[in-house]
């Protein structure tokens, strides 16, 4: 299920537009707005140590932007390498997002989504069941982070929710997000060892799907 519109929907026209007459360039993107370094929390950590957490973290996304999901069966961006990341976890650990070798999920997550509320208890059991690839990677994305919204601050909502893998703060701008080509939350990126899209999904999903999905396209 995806996002509520007025909320999930961030590919502009304008945007959009922009990459429809911009193929094949090589972009760099974010770098951070002016607030990403002051927006900070204090949160309790699950050893229950108090730390500085910067809800928005400068960005670069280098290499060539993916097309915005519309359709999971019928995506532009199979098959094409995915731009790589550098950024930082909340507490300013530098993060980057690029190939390993291995397989990766990208998962990317607004504390305010309900359906991110409900798909991270099943990540877990994906995990914690023994059924995920013991080789897959997993990596988070903070992204579309509002003060005004529930579960402010991400920092606390991934400590609050056990999430188990490292997070990424993304930017003001999303610029993550938006390299990406997430258009509804949660946005979840397969990638194969060499950073090659293998398949793009948004919104809810349960163990049974999560597993039949991943065996679909990961080798065994």
């Amino acid at each position: 299920m995806t996002a509520q519109k007025n909320q999930t929907k961030f590919i502009a026209g304008g945007v959009a537009a922009a990459i429809a007459a911009i193929v094949a360039v090589v972009l760099v993107v974010g770098g951070g707005s002016s607030s990403s370094s002051t927006t900070t929390s204090t949160i309790t950590s699950n050893s229950g140590d108090v730390v500085t957490a910067a809800e928005f973290q400068p960005v670069e996304a280098e290499g060539e932007m993916l097309l915005a999901l519309e359709d999971p069966d019928n995506d532009p961006a199979r098959g094409k390498i995915a731009p790589v990341v550098n950024g930082f976890g909340f507490d300013g650990a530098p993060l980057t997002i690029a190939p390993t070798g291995k397989p990766m999920l990208v998962v990317f997550l607004a504390h305010w989504c309900p359906h991110c509320n409900a798909e991270i208890p099943r990540l877990i059991e994906w995990k914690d069941s023994g059924a995920m690839p013991a080789d897959l990677g997993v990596v988070g994305v903070s992204t579309g982070a509002r003060d005004d919204a529930p579960n402010w601050p991400p920092s606390q909502w991934v400590v609050d929710k056990a999430w188990p893998w490292p997070v990424m703060a993304d930017n003001e701008d999303q610029s993550a997000a938006v390299a990406f080509g997430v258009s509804g939350y949660p946005g979840l990126i397969l990638l194969n060892g060499d950073g090659k899209v293998l398949a793009r999904r948004s919104g809810e999903a349960g163990i049974d799907e999560l597993k039949a999905w991943a065996q679909e396209f990961l080798p065994v």
